[in-house]
Formats: structure tokens, C-alpha cells, sequence
């Protein structure tokens, strides 16, 4: 690899790389076999845009020569990464092996585990789960409580007068000890990551006197600024068996990070996407085109150009031209109570509580025969066809 596709690695897509950039490249170029690895808790069963972010930069390691490991936090998950304002739900072992299974196969639609320079996927339950409370107790006299407290999460949970429960502790430790296990060279995480991942860094160097890069990439964000993921509840998903998911999902995000999402999930060159930015600020270049560019072009990378293009007509033709999809709706029969309420309860219960419902009727998400509906007492019929949100469809048989 040439000097400027090196420069582009070490800065598409980068918050930081510690200690340095220029340490970075140099290890890069002493020709030894590197190590890298980035891990995802199966906290749920589909990965969204944010882990794309990540999956990204390691596939492009993977292509220079890196060993790449993907580490499924069998373990950590269990606890899970502590949140500022709540402690989290702590899943069964049972609960995560589920996830698990689903997250690796949507991980081989990005990173290859065959060929010359295969990755491999590994769980830090089958070593995190062997240790006894004696090594634990050893891993935990390497940190002091000052470092420990130090991490923004807990300071706004002290802010806050909020508990912080000892086992939340125990999760940058767990995570840490993942770059001792596998002795590993790198670690790539969200900027989020960065407390964790620098855990990682001291334990290493303290247990075994070797150094670890730390590179982050930044966090996707929407519109308000918000993280894209599961804990703010805006998930755009990537990788499960509904496509058309990932192309929609991508086709609400705000015209001001349409940019920023090809920089960081695209393999379209930064001299394409600087054409694309002048287009939109200076020329006055309409977003929506690159924006459907922008999600054509993931969903081709991830799933193939046959479904990429299916999932633009299906775009076109449900949000653009306000048609109903045949392929997505759903026929549904009316029982004794018929009131447009009734129905949606009775059909999206499982995706959907009563207060969502309600609150999707009253921001103007339901339509009935292409009509904008607000009661919720509105009597449906048969042949009527309802569009609730922006991706389900309901046709009444």
C-alpha cells in the first residue's frame, strides 16, 4: 500500500489514534504481522449503523495485512457497558448466546473469514467466565478507584445522585482483560469506547509490557446530535435479513450528515464525497439525491446490488409516489371492535405499545386509504389500507 492510501487509513473515519498517528504508521510499516480486534456486546440480536462505522475500519485493516479478530462479548454482555443515567439490564448467558448467533452472521456480510488473510470470531465468555475470584481480585488491585471514577458516566452519575453498583465496575475491567488474553496490537471502538478500550491499554502493559494502539472512530449521530444506536432508540439496522430496513432507516437521517455517513460507511473516495459536498453547499445540489445514493450504496455493499436497487424502487414508489407496498403489507381481519385504535393494538402489539401507538397517531404517522387520520375512534372497514409510521402497512381483507 502506498503512502497516500496509508495517510487515508489513519484518517477517514478517525477520532484518534493513541498514542500517536505517527507511532501508528510506523508499526504499520516494520512488515511484523499486527493484531487488531474490536469488540460488540449482543446486547440485541442486529447490529445497527454505528457497529458498521467500526466494522468498516477494520475491514480496510483486514485488506493491509492486520489479523483481525472480532471479540462477541459473551461476558460483558452480561453486565453491559454502564449507561449515565441507568444501570442496565443485566441479560442471561442463554439471552446472549441467542444474540450471538444472529450478530455473527450479519459480522460476515462486512468482514471475510475465508481466504488468505481470514478473521476470526471469538467469545470472552470462554476466558472471562474461567477466571476465579482470586484472579479477579488481582486484576482489580491493577486500578485504583480515582482512575476507575474518573469515566464521564460516573461522574454524571455522582452529578446526578444516582447509585453506581459495584458491578458496573467490573465491566472496563472485563473488557480490558480482553486485550491481555489476546495480546493484541490494536483495539478500534467508538470514540464512546475510549475509557474501556484505554483499560485495555494499561492492563496489557502492566501484565504483560506491551503496547496496545487505541483507535476510534467517531460516533455516527443524527441531526440533533444524538448517537445512532440502541440506547437512544433510533437504531438504523444493518446486516439482518430485511434490507429495505437499512435503506429507509438511512433515508430519515438529517441532509447535514449525509457526508459523514459516505466518510464513514462507504468505500466511495473522499475525492468523490469533497465533488458531492461542493455539489450540496455551493451549487445547491438537492440532498435527497445523494441521500439516495448514500443508502443505495450501503445496502449494495452489505447485501447486493439486486437488493439495493429493489429497496430504492420499493422507496420510490412507497414514500416518494405515497403508494402503498404489496411486498410489505400485511392482510389483516377485523374482529368485533373495529375502531382504528382497536385494530392497531391488535395487530402491532408486538412491536409497538399502546402509548407508541398513540403517539405515532398524533404526530400524523397514520394514514387510511392515503388520508391523514387523528381519531383514534376512526372505524375501518373492509378494503381499507393503512400506512402507520413509515413502514407498516396494514390492508384489511
Amino acid at each position: 500500500m502506498d503512502d497516500i492510501k496509508l495517510e487515508e487509513l489513519l484518517y477517514r473515519n478517525v477520532d484518534q489514534i493513541l498514542p500517536s498517528n505517527e507511532d501508528f504508521l510506523k508499526l504499520i510499516k516494520s512488515g511484523k504481522k499486527l493484531k487488531v480486534y474490536h469488540g460488540i456486546d449482543p446486547t440485541g440480536d442486529t447490529l445497527h449503523i454505528g457497529h458498521y462505522s467500526a466494522l468498516m475500519k477494520m475491514k480496510h485493516l483486514q485488506e493491509i495485512g492486520f489479523e483481525v479478530i472480532i471479540v462477541i462479548g459473551g461476558m460483558t454482555a452480561t453486565i453491559g457497558d454502564p449507561d449515565k443515567l441507568n444501570v442496565r439490564k443485566q441479560l442471561t448467558v442463554a439471552q446472549v448466546e441467542e444474540n450471538s448467533q444472529k450478530i455473527k452472521q450479519q459480522i460476515q456480510k462486512v468482514i471475510k473469514f475465508e481466504g488468505s488473510n481470514p478473521a476470526k470470531i471469538v467469545n470472552n465468555y470462554d476466558w472471562l467466565s474461567k477466571l476465579n475470584f482470586e484472579a479477579v481480585i488481582k486484576l482489580s488491585s491493577l486500578i485504583t478507584h480515582d482512575q476507575m471514577i474518573e469515566r464521564d458516566m460516573f461522574q454524571e452519575r455522582i452529578k446526578n445522585k444516582q447509585p453506581i453498583y459495584m458491578h458496573e465496575f467490573m465491566y472496563p475491567l472485563m473488557q480490558g482483560y480482553d486485550s491481555v488474553e489476546l495480546e493484541v496490537d490494536c483495539e478500534v471502538g467508538g470514540s464512546d469506547q475510549l475509557f474501556n478500550m484505554m483499560m485495555g491499554r494499561n492492563l496489557l502493559k502492566k501484565i504483560k509490557n506491551k503496547d496496545k494502539f487505541v483507535l476510534t472512530v467517531p460516533l455516527l449521530t443524527d441531526s440533533e446530535g444524538k448517537k445512532i444506536g440502541k440506547t437512544i432508540g433510533n437504531v438504523i439496522p444493518f446486516g439482518n435479513d430485511v434490507p429495505y430496513e437499512t435503506y429507509s432507516g438511512i433515508m430519515t437521517l438529517g441532509d447535514d450528515v449525509i457526508i459523514k455517513c459516505f466518510v464513514a460507511i462507504t468505500d466511495v473516495s473522499l475525492e468523490e464525497i469533497s465533488i458531492m459536498e461542493t455539489d450540496m453547499v455551493k451549487n445547491g445540489a438537492n440532498p435527497m439525491v445523494y441521500k439516495k445514493q448514500l443508502a443505495f450504496t450501503v445496502v449494495k455493499e452489505v447485501y447486493g446490488e439486486n437488493e439495493a436497487q429493489k429497496c430504492q424502487e420499493e422507496f420510490e414508489k412507497t414514500v416518494q409516489n405515497k403508494e402503498f407496498s404489496e411486498e410489505l403489507k400485511k392482510e389483516i381481519t377485523l374482529n368485533a371492535n373495529n375502531t382504528i385504535f382497536e385494530v392497531l393494538k391488535e395487530n402491532l402489539s408486538d412491536s409497538f405499545s399502546n402509548s407508541e401507538i398513540k403517539k405515532v397517531i398524533e404526530q400524523n404517522g397514520l394514514e387510511i386509504n392515503g388520508q391523514k387520520v387523528k381519531e383514534l375512534s376512526t372505524e375501518v372497514k373492509s378494503g381499507d389500507e393503512i400506512k402507520f409510521g413509515k413502514k407498516t402497512y396494514l390492508k384489511v381483507k
